[in-house]
């Protein structure tokens, strides 16, 4: 009998649905549209102890993505929202959903993102035009779109390769304390083949239990377009403590 697991297993570890850590994302389309949402929101959704950044302006994205070991074609549907902590700034997903298992996994078992399941879709394109769409069981959430103008520079984009997340693990036994660690990730060679940008959109509809009607856009600040890769690492634990 082996009592020795390897690191950054899922269960089952004596049989694990995919490898560990890095990730290759080989490509993610996405579209992506940022706005202005209630400051109150923002501070309701972070979790401690992360901050919110100054502004007040959050992301969400719909792609396509290929990341190897777990999901050679899923859809992505995610809120990405600037943080702080100690100095460092960088991002977290306080919603996101993907149309594969081994995608939520992931995200979920090993990163502490709030993956949940959706239905897998495609980007839908005509002319200059693009539009993307999250939904789960049929059910309309959240839909994207914007019109393709001019080439947009990396550095435009509302996100970079810090991410970060406070990974909650729930203790079945309420005489023992939940536990929570603060993650940081550096995405490793995080590159743009192409980007675009333009007049987006975006508009929520039913939420459900996820509570993205809080967000309601107040003004749509930008929109892009585009083709990424990068590499998924392990994450670096900075603090970890039990509730």
């Amino acid at each position: 009998m082996s009592t020795e697991t390897p690191r950054g297993r899922l269960m089952p570890v004596w049989s694990p649905p995919f490898g560990q850590p890095p990730f290759p994302m080989l490509s993610a389309e996405l579209l992506l549209v940022e706005f202005e949402v209630d400051r109150a929101e923002l501070e309701r959704i972070t979790p401690a102890p992360l901050r919110p950044a100054d502004h007040n302006r959050i992301s969400a994205f719909v792609g396509r993505c290929s990341q190897l070991s777990h999901s050679l074609s899923y859809h992505e549907v995610a809120i990405i929202q600037p943080v702080q902590y100690e100095g460092r700034s960088g991002v977290t997903v306080p919603y996101i959903w993907t149309s594969t298992d081994t995608a939520m996994l992931a995200g979920r078992e090993l990163y502490g993102m709030p993956k949940m399941i959706c239905d897998d879709d495609t980007l839908r394109k005509h002319g200059n035009d693009i539009a993307g769409s999250l939904h789960r069981n049929g059910n309309l959430m959240l839909e994207l779109s914007m019109s393709i103008e001019r080439p947009a520079p990396i550095e435009s984009l509302p996100f970079g390769s810090d991410f970060t997340f406070v990974r909650h693990l729930p203790s079945p036994d309420p005489d023992w304390p939940d536990i929570k660690q603060l993650l940081w990730i550096q995405l490793e060679e995080f590159r743009m083949q192409s980007c675009w940008s333009g007049p987006g959109y975006v508009r929520f509809h039913h939420p459900f239990s996820s509570g993205l009607d809080r967000l309601t856009p107040r003004r749509v600040t930008g929109a892009w377009w585009g083709h990424f890769s990068w590499i998924l690492p392990w994450a670096k634990i900075l603090k970890q403590w039990k509730e």
